[in-house]
């Protein structure tokens, strides 16, 4: 990642902080949204990552696509992303992505759920990680999105959190050319990262108990000088 883009990343995380006390998942829908339609329009794309481009041209450029479409106060945030110095257009688009997972993550911790999580984006990844027939099903670019989407909520329904499930249909129908159970897993670090976690993933042949889990988490995050974690993977076939 070029400096110009980390400094414009730390500036945008700054901005979006301040919104985040009121922000509901509709919100970080709309981040998601207006970031899928950038990825989807190099037209756009270029005009918005442009920095010769005026502000003014940038946000009339926002509001003429996105203004009847979100919230003011999105709109409004998107405006700040993009008068900031992006290196490249793919640039702008993951800080969208980013920073979209970066609302729901907080919008998780707010409502205690940010553990839950943790875990379910972590399952739904194993669960496509263990069946090629999903695998291809989510993968499929002739599939549409929306039978992709219905595909994820028969899957998730009653089953996950509403953070969870808008993290899992955003991974799905917004992966462009990455493998879902690789955004999958990029979402669940950037979620455990607002949570000052990071994150192992452990194999082992036999479940462990919760005990066990308890002393591998204290001695990782002894060694490493950071709360951690710990995501197991069971495989019989490791011995």
């Amino acid at each position: 990642m070029a400096s110009s883009t980390r400094q414009s990343l730390a500036a945008a995380k700054t901005a979006l902080t301040p919104l985040l006390a009121k922000a509901d998942l509709k919100f970080a829908e709309e981040i998601f949204a207006i970031g899928a339609a950038v990825a989807s329009s190099s037209q756009l794309r270029s005009i918005l990552s442009d920095p010769s481009a005026e502000a003014k041209a940038k946000s009339g450029a926002l509001a003429a696509v996105f203004g009847k479409n979100v919230s003011a106060t999105a709109l409004e945030f998107a405006t700040t992303l993009v008068e900031l110095r992006w290196s490249t257009g793919q640039d702008l688009v993951s800080a969208f992505e980013q920073l979209a997972v970066y609302a729901v993550a907080a919008i998780a911790a707010n409502n205690k759920k940010i553990a839950d999580v943790e875990s379910e984006l972590f399952a739904f990844k194993q669960a496509v990680d263990s069946d090629q027939d999903l695998q291809f099903a989510l993968g499929d670019r002739l599939a549409s999105d929306e039978a992709k989407l219905e595909l994820v909520a028969t899957l998730t329904k009653g089953k996950v959190a509403d953070e969870s499930a808008l993290l899992i249909r955003r991974a799905v129908i917004g992966a462009r050319r990455r493998r879902v159970s690789i955004v999958l897993e990029q979402f669940g670090k950037q979620v455990s990262a607002y949570a000052d976690r990071l994150v192992a993933t452990v194999t082992v042949a036999s479940p462990l108990s919760a005990a066990q889990l308890t002393r591998l988490e204290a001695a990782l995050a002894k060694t490493y000088g950071a709360g951690i974690r710990v995501n197991v993977e069971q495989d019989p076939a490791i011995l």
